[in-house]
This record gives C-alpha cells, structure tokens and sequence, in this order.
C-alpha cells in the first residue's frame, strides 16, 4: 500500500480568480511535481490530484503543507465514478494540517483551489488512516530532535549572553530563537505547546519570516564587527535598517508586495552575505595554530552550510524551479543553524584565547626588556656619575693651575692668552658635565618641585657668576617675590642666560625682562630671557627643546644639546611652560612664575 495515494498532480492557472469547477475542468492542466512552487501568484492555482483510493481503506487523510493558505476548497466526488461534488473550505490552518474524506476504492480525482497572499508553496497528500498515523509519529520525532537540538543551544547562548553581555552572543540568541520558533509555526507544532489563536494564525507566521531575515542580518553585522569587517559591518546595518521598516509595513501596507519584496530582497542579501562570509572565512586555511583536521570539519561545514542556504534562496526568487528541498529546509536548518553558532563561538572562543595567551606574552616580554632596561639605566647611571666625578677632579687641577699661572703673567702676553682659552675651554667642558649631572637627576627623581617664596633678586645675583654676565640687560626688575622652586628657577635661569650669550653676536646686549601678568584668579611674573639672532642663526621652536637637538649653526660652539630641554623638563615640574619665539633679529625665550 502506497504511503500517498496520489498517483498524477496537475495544476491550472485561473489568472481571473472568478472560475469555477465546472470551467476549470474544461482547461489543460500541466503536469506538477510533488511540491509545487507558484511563488508570489495574486492568480487562484486549482491542483488536480489523481487518487488511487485501495479497498477497506477507511477515511482518508488529506494534509497540506505548509499550512498557509488565505483560500483553500477541496473539491471531491460523492460516489464511484461520479463527478466531484462535495466542497469542504479547508482555509484554516486546522483543516489543511489534516482534513479527513470518504472516497470510494478506485481512482478518483480530487480538486483544490489554493489562493495566498504570500508564496504559493503546496505538497498535498493524500494518506490513509495507518499513513497518517506514521507520518505523525514522523514528525514527532522529527519535532523531539529538532527541539533538543534547539533547546541544548538556547542554553549554552543563554549562559553565555549572561556571563558575557555581548553583542555577538546576543544576536546569536535572537536569531536562534526565532528559528525555533519559525520552525514551530510552519509546520504547525505550535499547537503542541500555546493555545493563544492569534499564534495560530497566518499573519503570526509571516511576520516571523521577515523578523528570521532581519535576525539574521543582525546576526552577521555583530560577526562582521567581531573580525574586524567595519565596513562590511556598516553596509549590514543599513541593509538591517531597511528591513526593519518592513515589519512596519507589513501592518500598513499590501502584505503581498511586502512579502514578495522580502522574499527577494531578502534572498539575495542573504545569499550575498553568505558569498562574502564563505570567502573571508577561508581565511582559516592560513591559521597554522589549527590542526589539518580542524580546519577540514571546519571548512566542509561551512560549505554545506552555504550550499544549503544558497539553494534555499535560489528556489525561493525562483532561479531553481522545485520545492521539495525549499519546505524540508527548516528541518535542514534544525541542524545547520546550531552547529554553524557553535562553530563561531568555538572559534572565537580560540581567537580570543590565543589573543589573549599572546598578550600575556608581549606583557611577560615588554616586562622583562623594562626591567632590563632598568638594570642598563642604572648601570650607566653609576658609570656616568663615576665618570664625571673623575673627570671633574682633573679639570679642577687645570683651573687652579691655570689661575695659578695667570697671576705671574702680564694680561696682554701670547702666554696669558693661551692660558685663558685653556681657561674658557675647561669652564665649558665642566659646564657642560654640571648640565649632564643635572639631566640625569631629573630623569631619576621624581620628587615634585618645593615651592617657597623666593626673590628675584636674589635668583638674578646667581646669574654673576655666568661668564659674560656683564652683557645682560635688567629691565622691570624690582623687589618681587615669586612662588616657587629655587634650586630648579636658578637652573632655568642659568641655562637661558647661558645660551643666549652663547649663541647672540659678540658683545651684543642679552635682555632679561620681568612683566606682570595674569594667572586666573592669581597674578604672575612672566621672566624673558631675549638676545640676537648670531651666527648660529634662527632656532626651530618645534625642535629647540628635544633632548641632544642642536641646530647645524649651533654645532660649531661646545655643547651637548641639553640645556633646553633640561629647562623645560624643570619648567613642567613647576608647572609653568617654556615657550620659545622669534622675530626679525631676536629670540625669546620665557616663562610664568606665580607672584607670592
């Protein structure tokens, strides 16, 4: 005994919508497959099914699937050999689930006229009362295992949404839920588990196709933003955009055109996605951390996974004629769909435990070249301390010899002469040691500045002892304190005053300005140290205070470029700035010290 009783199929297209039985079975009827796929038809599609009814067979069960028919008449004969003249409206998603007829034995034509406002999508049949009753234990334990499935991963995306509360995860939940429940309501299992009629319904279901779609999108907008595709990621969220305005529509517009729009719109962005998602995910083949045998189970299901959606989509716009595969696919999806989330949480899961493992290792790295670092720092500390100490002692020698030896001379000899660039060449040379000394103590302290009230006259008398100090300038000086750090307001002096003698023309004047200013609610002293632009010529104010930076003018004096950047590290710690400017034949340099 056949499973089903249907022996032809055919069907007629009324494309008036008005015909009736009588005129229908004057047409020609095509032959059809199994399932037939109209698509988006508003034309009524009459099926004529042949049915070769056994002796004793008892009450016949006729199913429809999907259940998703707007307008549905099964039209059957009364008696052997009679013309169909019975009619049952099937239109409810309970009739069409299983609807149950008398046919005598014998072949016996039956006709239904179908009419939807979405995809015109049928596979009827005609069972017997043992078939029927095997094709529900079928489906029941097609719905366990489904479900199972579902359920298990619901879980795991449940717990893993609550302890990680990300967006990937969440989406991933979303879109696992509402496969679940499309699923339910295609096939109409939902019965099984609600009893609220509105869920029941036609529109409950459709609306659940658009929300799939969009879930969908937003599923692979979070995995795009999760790899690193933020342009793709941004194309996805227009995309997921446009799709949210259809739920809004499907409640004020034509559902058929709104339906028809997301079916095809909707499958070629899937299909679209799902192209570029194959391509950026072959990528795995070059992540020789993977073993070969990972990366081949991972790959064939992502293949399998893309070929199963790809041909899902394409019967959907219609570009592949059939049906059968299109109304198992929500079983298919039962298992593509969980093992697909698993393999992305799998893998990121591995992506981020590597990422992290290297990240332990360049902190474990970095740790270890800092503290060798250190250890370099210091030791070169000790050796230039050493260094200096020693080299400072004979320098000492050559001064007091020097002086000891200019007292015997008369001050215009060619020996006295002699003896004075010794002189002026050894006070360079310990300068320029007192400014290395200094720079190596603000690197190694950083003990904040002491502010105290100083007087500025008493900082301007530290500035005699400066090698042609009888050039500088005073202008606006006057018995003014100032709040601040004496130690490091003298080095900023002594370093400003130094090198503006150094670098300005023989003889010319070194102006040292004090101007009153303003701090916000407190007043300032602003000092400028101004001198001639000499031969050295103009300094770069972006570069004059980098730590070694000399001009190529200036590399013709004694130096080791850290007077400047030595003031202005100290200016910072008294928490003033440095600031240098120049005009046509002068360069300024100064800063604000707060008035006491």
């Amino acid at each position: 005994m056949a499973k089903d009783l249907v022996v032809d199929r055919a069907t007629f297209e009324d494309t008036t919508g008005v015909m009736g039985l009588s005129q229908v079975q004057e047409g020609t009827f095509t032959p059809a497959l199994k399932v037939i796929n109209e698509g988006y038809s508003r034309s009524a599609v009459w099926v004529r099914l042949k049915v070769d009814v056994p002796a004793g067979s008892g009450p016949l069960a006729v199913r429809i699937r999907p259940t998703l028919l707007d307008s549905a008449t099964l039209y059957y004969p009364a008696a052997a050999g009679s013309e169909p003249e019975l009619a049952i409206d099937v239109s409810a998603r309970s009739a069409q689930k299983d609807t149950r007829i008398e046919l005598p034995p014998g072949l016996n034509t039956v006709y239904l006229r179908a009419k939807s406002i979405g995809v015109l999508l049928i596979k009827t049949e005609v069972l017997t009362h043992d078939a029927a009753i095997e094709q529900d234990l079928q489906e029941a334990l097609e719905l366990g295992a489904v479900l199972s499935i579902y359920s298990v991963m619901s879980l795991v995306m449940l717990g893993l949404v609550w302890i990680r509360r990300d967006g990937l995860t969440v989406f991933i939940f979303i879109h696992l839920l509402v496969c679940v429940v499309l699923y339910f309501f295609l096939f109409g299992f939902i019965d099984h588990l609600i009893t609220a009629d509105w869920l029941h319904g036609k529109t409950a279901t459709r609306l659940t196709i658009i929300l799939n779609v969009l879930s969908f999108l937003l599923f692979m907008q979070s995995a795009q933003g999760h790899f690193g595709w933020m342009r793709l990621q941004k194309w996805t969220r227009c995309v997921a955009a446009s799709f949210a305005c259809v739920v809004v529509l499907f409640f004020v517009a034509d559902r058929h055109l709104v339906l028809k729009w997301n079916a095809l719109f909707g499958s070629m962005v899937i299909i679209a996605l799902m192209c570029i998602f194959l391509i950026l995910t072959l990528d795995i083949y070059k992540n020789k951390t993977l073993s070969v045998s990972t990366r081949l189970i991972t790959g064939l299901l992502v293949i399998s996974f893309f070929l199963f959606v790809c041909r899902s989509m394409l019967e959907v716009v219609g570009v592949i004629e059939g049906g059968e595969f299109l109304l198992r696919s929500p079983d298919w999806r039962g298992v593509f769909i969980p093992l697909a989330i698993l393999g992305i949480q799998l893998q990121r899961d591995r992506s981020q435990s590597q990422q992290l493992l290297q990240q332990q290792i360049e902190k474990a790295v970095s740790e270890a070249q800092m503290q060798e670092q250190s250890k370099r720092l210091a030791t070169q500390a000790q050796f230039l301390a050493m260094l200096m100490h020693e080299v400072k002692t004979p320098l000492s020698i050559i001064q007091f010899a020097v002086a000891s030896m200019l007292r015997n001379r008369p001050p215009s000899s060619a020996d006295a002469q002699r003896l004075d660039n010794i002189a002026r060449a050894a006070d360079d040379l310990n300068f320029i040691i007192d400014q290395c000394m200094e720079a190596e103590k603000v690197e190694q302290s950083d003990v904040p500045a002491k502010k105290t009230p100083v007087s500025l006259s008493s900082l301007i008398s530290e500035m005699k002892q400066i090698p042609g100090y009888e050039r500088v300038t005073l202008i606006g000086f006057d018995r003014i304190m100032v709040l601040t750090d004496f130690q490091y307001a003298r080095i900023i002096l002594s370093n400003l005053v130094t090198n503006a003698l150094k670098y300005s023309w023989p003889e010319s004047s070194v102006q040292l300005t004090v101007e009153p200013v303003h701090l916000g609610s407190t007043s300032g002293m602003n000092l400028r140290v101004s001198n001639t632009i000499g031969s050295a010529g103009r300094p770069d104010p972006l570069q004059v205070f980098t730590r070694y930076y000399r001009a190529e003018g200036a590399k013709k004096q004694m130096g080791a470029g850290l007077g400047l950047w030595l003031a202005h590290q100290l200016a910072t710690k008294l928490g003033t700035e440095l600031r240098c400017t120049c005009d046509d034949e002068w360069v300024h340099f100064e800063f604000t010290l707060e008035r006491s």
